[in-house]
């Protein structure tokens, strides 16, 4: 093989530290099987096979890795000089090719007695690890709040992440900071040192904190886009005498603006933030046609420019830099409690782990680290071990492949066992995309920046940039997107002469090649822009939501797919070749094409199903998904009703499911029988039918009752493999389409069961506990595999599994989605170097806003996350090797497009399309597709070495397929492949149903009025900010204590002395017993007290915590002896009443009802009508803030009684215990 010049010195450098990096198709892994080939067989220095450490990133990679090196040694055995090659096949079973996690095994087994484990550990699997970190979670809350100390920690965090769900909130956290802490080398030392980050000096400077540059980076930078935008409108408005005023007061605006891009310091940059005022436009009138659109133009940037200006101000140069600090020193006690939680945990889970012998993935890499780590080393002054020593010595070179996906841990590993001259390291920091598996590209670019490219350099950096995959267009066409889009600022490193991709590939000039240019499809859905912007907003400074509706999105994919399945159709029976390997030419079958999208949950089965209906055949290779198989989630529900069949769902899906094959009219009556539950109603239902049609429900009530007394002595595995051979499902589907897989996914239901006793755990219960914790936590498990390399199906998959692989023909679908930055608005931020960011938490308030370290945090996280996905667009389109296309969709094209002819900083985009679109919107060469797209037309251009379709409308499924001449099932058996069945239409219209109404599925049936409370505020955020920021800076702003005293509200459902806000949980217990007299004095109360302790109606801690001077003053107010008047008191009413859903919920869909429940604190008649009371102990300083707060709550109050009762509410109050006042509610 002839190697380039690069490959050579690659392969033939010795005594070096090197770096080798390999862009995409470049032969890497040809040139590390040539570089062991030669050490082993050097004429001068060989070395064993014994002796070389070869790390890679998966499995696979190692096991072709070694049977590639031994298959280069075998060729070498016919040579004359033969014994060595021998000598090393010899020793290939003992070679050290492994992944990173092998290799800290073998160390583990090997010097197990450095450290306190037991040799013949096993490696657990998800589902026995999930369930043991709760259980230990579980019990170490509540070892703090049966310690009243530690309980003192806990209760501000239970009260801050606590929700109505207990403390689930604050238990995923505490597992995610545990989990990150141990990508690092030094977890304890991560989380003492966020501790001490929050306890800053007195004089601390914000421009002397780590997190002040993030913040300062992204406002010169949205300071810069807001620049960049009024330049392109002041030319234009200078040059037209009537807009002369328009123009003086825009350019000073921007000279205001400019004005702050040379502050340096977070004072100087707040204090030119501050100074920065908009003034009203002026207004400018007899303005002619051209000259008035011209200046509502300008409004709009100049509006959109202050828009994005005032956010920026708002949310970090308001405070001053003494109240950021002072807000840092407040949620001190937060962190170190959330620190101690983690530290606690991560002990009892190792104990617990420890118990059975277990270990996880990260604890191979600490076990190892601790092996190799003398006792006495510290993160600034590391000492090897002997055992690092020796290892050190056994080995003459360590290879690491996709060094850029290695993490902290792992590189320590590498560094305690490595000769300063032995290491080679192999990756390209352009395909470091696995973040969320916390790799931390930075330690493959530090190197990259540091490493010297003299040939005889200690450490020296080799650059392969010749791809011999791609043809030249798809290279050429990559070099015109990153050339623009990756630089320093926006991705770390420039897209420069080292990073550009050069062929290597032999041209194809065969007339019935496919290849030669790079297509892009676009498909314009209608209605707005699809950033919900107008076309001259920028990207939001926070972006907590994806903009869009998430059912018109859906229906927008479901279009492209369309579009894209007519092209592959188009090009499956156009005649053309794709080029194989060797140069010679075949013709294009549906095997040589995959479809790549940045993410399948949700979306591959819908192109899939799409695809199927268009004549394709297709394959989803989904990572996620079981759950959401069909006959998993049967079976699942068959499960649920053998341990409890009075559960409605799960009992309905069954009998809808091909189980029973009840219909809708059947399963309708059935509800309508009586009352009760589903399972009590049947009896009482099969009596009312035929015997004919009676015969299936008795069978399966029958069924029913023996397979939950099978399972009370069964194991889990067990009772499914009786119910696979009681009911045949198992055989049922594999008649369907997708049979075999189906099948293995019935088999691996019974295969995860069996591990999942075999793990020491038992019961049905249980198990599906485990089940629906890891569908909580997104946790899904891969659908069985069942599809081999060569069958001739299309497959979709995503792009990070498509990472190492190529195809001829790739289509990089939806590339107008949005970039998913949801992380990026948790409470809890994490980063390896800047810690942890906690959301500053308002008890009174129950609301969190950021703080100087969060919002530090966010940004980096953010630049990090846009730097990520540049790269994961690039592993995209590095992947083809003849054909690349690349297709998304837009809401509105002419928006869309005005935007990207101003071609912002690649920072502000959201999309991979608005990376890719400014390359042509507004370019020369493709003035024409620009006038079409302003006039509203399609276009289909071709220059260069691009093509550029775009379409309003895509033809119909019948229109898309052709009329193909489908395989019979004949043929199929001929070739000896497995034939789907046609199955009944019930069947079909039963498995490919989808719900019309999919909003509804995320509507809850019953909700409580402080739920509904609770939507409403979240749809008025943004007043509900205004209200805090004036209750900070007004006269709440200096509270005294709560007149009853305050306690978190925590941990729902424990003992009574444990719940929140006890005391007014004990006012409110008053006023629901309590007989009113207008002459009442304090003795009365006491008496009735004491009366109601003697009753057991309260105890006595209650009694001593009841504080009566406020609940004395309600006695002797006017409302107390109205209400003391009146014929009727009820108390404490509970109710719950059907109201329409569309004024309440915001996704609620037309004509839907929901039943919503609540308890009213007093109802008195008076005359025609009822007087209501809500009884408040809440710390709010005035009668607005109170309606503002509960004004919702007091209208659904006062709607339920007039409903129920028939009689109107003539007035409504809330009474403030605080206050000492009745507050009317109109």
């Amino acid at each position: 093989m002839a190697w380039t010049h690069e490959q050579q010195e690659a392969i033939d450098s010795r005594g070096q530290t090197l770096l080798l990096s390999a862009a995409a198709g470049s032969g890497k892994t040809a040139v590390l099987v040539e570089r062991i080939i030669r050490r082993l067989l050097d004429q001068i220095a060989p070395v064993d096979i014994t002796e070389m450490l070869v790390v890679t990133f998966t499995k696979a990679a190692a096991a072709e890795m070694r049977e590639r090196v031994a298959a280069a040694l075998a060729s070498k055995l016919t040579e004359e000089d033969s014994e060595r090659a021998e000598r090393q096949l010899a020793l290939m079973p003992s070679a050290h090719i492994s992944t990173l996690h092998s290799f800290c095994q073998a160390v583990i087994r090997r010097y197990f007695y450095k450290i306190d484990v037991d040799p013949r550990f096993t490696i657990a699997g998800t589902e026995e690890l999930i369930l043991l970190q709760h259980q230990v979670l579980e019990d170490v809350f509540l070892s703090y709040y049966e310690d009243p100390d530690k309980a003192q920690i806990l209760y501000p965090l239970a009260e801050m992440f606590g929700d109505e769900h207990g403390d689930d909130i604050l238990m995923e956290e505490i597992i995610r900071i545990y989990h990150f802490s141990r990508s690092l080398p030094w977890p304890d030392a991560w989380l003492d040192k966020a501790v001490a980050d929050y306890a800053v000096a007195d004089d601390a400077r914000l421009d002397d904190l780590p997190w002040c540059q993030p913040i300062k980076k992204r406002a010169h930078s949205q300071i810069s886009s807001i620049l960049e935008r009024l330049r392109q409108i002041l030319p234009g408005l200078e040059v037209r005498p009537a807009l002369e005023k328009g123009y003086q007061q825009i350019q000073n605006e921007y000279i205001m603006l400019q004005s702050i891009q040379d502050k340096t310091s977070w004072e100087e940059l707040r204090q030119a933030v501050r100074a920065v005022n908009y003034d009203r436009l002026a207004s400018l009138r007899k303005l002619d046609e051209d000259d008035k659109e011209f200046w509502e133009q300008c409004k709009k940037v100049r509006t959109s420019c202050k828009k994005q200006f005032t956010a920026m101000r708002d949310m970090w140069f308001v405070p001053s830099g003494r109240d950021w600090l002072d807000g840092l020193r407040s949620m001190e006690p937060y962190i170190t409690g959330l620190v101690q939680l983690t530290k606690d945990f991560a002990e009892a889970y190792g104990q617990a782990k420890k118990e059975k012998s277990w270990v996880d993935f990260n604890d191979l890499e600490h076990f190892c680290l601790q092996i190799l780590l003398d006792p006495v080393s510290t993160p600034e002054h590391i000492i090897r071990s002997d055992a690092a020593e020796e290892l050190r010595h056994t080995f003459k070179e360590i290879l690491m492949d996709e060094y850029q996906d290695t993490n902290g841990v792992q590189e320590m590993i590498a560094r305690l066992i490595a000769c300063p001259d032995n290491r080679f390291m192999v990756g390209d920091i352009k395909q470091s995309i696995y973040r969320f598996r916390l790799a931390d590209p930075t330690l493959f670019l530090e190197k990259y920046r540091a490493y010297s490219r003299d040939d005889w350099a200690e450490q020296r950096c080799i650059d392969l940039a010749r791809n011999f995959r791609s043809d030249r267009h798809i290279l050429e066409a990559i070099n015109d997107v990153f050339s623009r889009i990756m630089t320093t600022e926006t991705a770390g490193m420039p897209y420069g002469e080292r990073e550009r991709l050069y062929a290597g590939r032999k041209e194809c000039t065969d007339d019935s090649w496919l290849g030669g240019t790079v297509e892009v499809r676009l498909l314009d859905t209608g209605g707005s822009d699809d950033t919900g912007a107008e076309d001259d907003q920028p990207s939001e400074l926070v972006s907590d939501e994806l903009a869009g509706d998430g059912e018109d999105e859906h229906t927008a994919f479901e279009k492209e797919c369309q579009m894209v399945a007519r092209c592959l159709i188009d090009m499956k029976h156009s005649g053309q070749c794709i080029q194989r390997k060797d140069s010679s030419m075949e013709p294009v079958s549906w095997r040589h094409m995959v479809v790549l999208l940045r993410s399948l949950k949700n979306k591959a089965q819908v192109m899939a199903r799409i695809f199927q209906e268009a004549g394709i055949p297709v394959y989803a290779d989904e990572s996620g998904g079981y759950f959401a198989a069909i006959e998993v989630q049967v079976m699942l529900a068959l499960l649920r009703c053998i341990d409890n069949p009075e559960q409605d769902l799960p009992m309905a899906a069954v009998l809808r499911s091909p189980l029973v094959k009840m219909d809708e009219s059947a399963l309708a009556c059935l509800h309508l029988t009586g009352d009760g539950t589903l399972w009590q109603k049947l009896p009482a239902y099969v009596q009312t039918l035929s015997d004919e049609d009676a015969a299936p429900l008795r069978d399966f009530m029958r069924h029913l009752e023996q397979w939950r007394t099978f399972s009370r002595r069964a194991s889990v595995a067990e009772l499914l493999q009786r119910l696979y051979e009681d009911t045949g499902y198992i055989h049922f589907v594999g008649g369907m389409p997708g049979g075999a897989v189906r099948q293995a996914n019935l088999r691996a239901l019974y295969e995860r069961a069996r591990q999942y006793e075999e793990a020491g755990y038992r019961g049905l219960f249980r198990y599906l506990q485990l089940i629906d914790k890891m569908q909580e936590d997104e946790l899904d498990l891969a659908p069985a595999k069942v599809l081999g390399e060569g069958e001739d199906v299309v497959r979709i998959i995503s792009i990070h599994k498509s990472k190492g692989l190529e195809f001829p023909v790739v289509v990089v679908a939806d590339m107008g989605k949005q970039f998913n930055e949801t992380d990026l608005s948790k409470d809890i931020l994490l980063h390896k170097s800047l810690g942890i960011g906690l959301r500053q938490f308002d008890t009174e308030w129950r609301i969190s806003y950021p703080d100087f370290i969060w919002s530090g945090l966010r940004e980096q996280l953010a630049w990090e996350g846009r730097a990520e996905e540049q790269r994961v667009l690039y592993v995209a389109m590095t992947r083809a090797r003849d054909k690349l296309i690349l297709t998304g969709t837009v809401k509105d094209m002419g928006k869309a497009w005005k935007r990207w002819q101003k071609e912002g900083s690649p920072s502000e985009g959201k999309s991979y399309l608005d990376w890719l679109m400014p390359l042509f919107a507004g370019a020369d060469q493709w003035k024409q597709t620009n006038e079409k797209v302003m006039a509203g037309l399609e276009s289909d251009e071709m220059h260069g070495l691009w093509r550029l379709a775009l379409y309003h409308q895509i033809p119909t499924l019948e229109e898309v397929a052709p009329d193909i001449s489908l395989d019979s099932p004949l043929q199929q058996v001929r070739r000896g492949e497995p034939v789907g069945a046609l199955i009944p239409g019930w069947m079909e219209q039963t498995l490919s149903w989808h719900y019309p109404w999919p909003k509804a599925t995320g509507t809850a049936a019953k909700y409580s009025v402080s739920e509904i409370k609770r939507q409403y505020q979240l749809q008025h955020q943004d007043e509900w900010e205004e209200e805090r920021e004036l209750a900070a800076t007004g006269a709440g702003a200096d509270r005294e204590e709560d007149v009853f005293g305050r306690l978190p509200a925590w941990m729902d459902g424990r003992e009574e002395e444990e719940t929140g806000a006890r005391r007014g949980t004990i006012v409110h217990k008053i006023m629901q017993y309590l007989d009113i007299r207008a002459d009442m004095n304090r003795n009365d109360i006491d008496a009735q007290l004491r009366s109601w302790q003697a009753q057991e109606l309260f105890t006595a801690e209650e009694v001593s915590m009841a504080y009566l001077p406020p609940i004395l003053a309600f006695c002797h107010s006017p409302l107390s002896r109205r209400m003391a008047s009146s014929d009727r008191i009820l108390r404490e009413y509970p109710f719950s009443i059907l109201l329409p859903a569309g004024g309440l919920l915001p996704d609620a869909e037309p004509g839907e009802e929901i039943l919503v429940q609540g308890v009213i604190d007093c109802l008195f008649r008076e005359g025609d009508g009822w007087v209501l009371i809500d009884y408040k102990t809440d710390r709010l300083d005035d009668a607005d803030a109170f309606i503002k707060r509960y004004g919702v709550q007091i209208s659904l109050y006062r709607q339920a009684v007039e409903k129920i009762s028939g009689r109107p509410v003539r007035e409504a109050y809330m009474y403030s215990f605080r206050l000492g006042t009745a507050i009317r509610v109109e």
